[in-house]
């Protein structure tokens, strides 16, 4: 019998930029997913009041219509635990993959719930070693919460930049957030975002000379690990 991955975004799903296609893409056929939003059925005006504040913790998604927005992370969580809870005990969900890259508290599960957090950075860290971690993420108002997140870790020496996913036009947007930290010694790439896709990696590597992690595809590969 075939396993379940239950993948949760913070956004509304299904996913408009192929999110569940490049996860099933790395899973393989073996495995069934499937696909839940924080922000499912609720209506723009409802969305719009999840604005984040200046002390939220900020997180920017898309819509199922392709439009981008800024949401504050507290007023999620309880959506985010109802839709983990459903995935297990309704859908059967053998895992369940945030798709986000965000700090997030601990949540109730009974089958294992994948936070990509932790373990994607860590990966960077290991790779980076001594060396400089560039890291890219897609406001500029949210680098600040980056740079705490790469210091709670102890590393100090970390570039960052900003490149939104969702602009007009996001291939260029990443080539010039990638030769910045490029020009500041970074030995790795992180793109910390599951809005980078594949081609946006495509762009990065064209440009850095070294490791570029995609957050949706690494988080892809973990998941693999958990459920076949």
């Amino acid at each position: 019998m075939g396993k379940t991955l239950g993948i949760l975004t913070i956004g509304q799903s299904p996913r408009p930029d192929g999110l569940a296609r490049d996860v099933q893409a790395v899973l393989g056929s073996e495995v069934q997913v499937i696909e839940r939003g924080a922000l499912d059925g609720l209506s723009r005006e409802e969305v719009d009041a999840l604005q984040p504040g200046e002390s939220d913790y900020r997180l920017v998604t898309l819509l199922n219509d392709k439009t981008p927005v800024q949401i504050a992370k507290k007023p999620i969580l309880d959506r985010l635990q109802a839709h983990i809870t459903d995935l297990e005990r309704t859908c059967h969900a053998d895992a369940t993959l945030l798709m986000c890259t965000g700090e997030f508290p601990q949540f109730d599960h009974d089958r294992p719930l994948i936070r990509p957090q932790e373990s994607l950075y860590g990966v960077v860290k290991g790779l980076a070693g001594e060396g400089t971690i560039g890291s890219l993420t897609p406001l500029a108002s949210q680098l600040s919460q980056a740079r705490d997140k790469w210091l709670s870790m102890g590393c100090t020496g970390v570039a960052l930049a900003d490149a939104d996913p969702y602009c007009d036009d996001p291939i260029a947007a990443v080539r010039r957030a990638t030769e910045r930290v490029r020009s500041e010694g970074a030995s790795v790439l992180f793109m910390d975002c599951f809005g980078y896709d594949l081609r946006m990696r495509a762009a990065a590597i064209d440009v850095f000379a070294g490791p570029v992690i995609l957050a949706r595809s690494m988080a892809a590969r973990i998941a693999t690990e958990v459920v076949q």
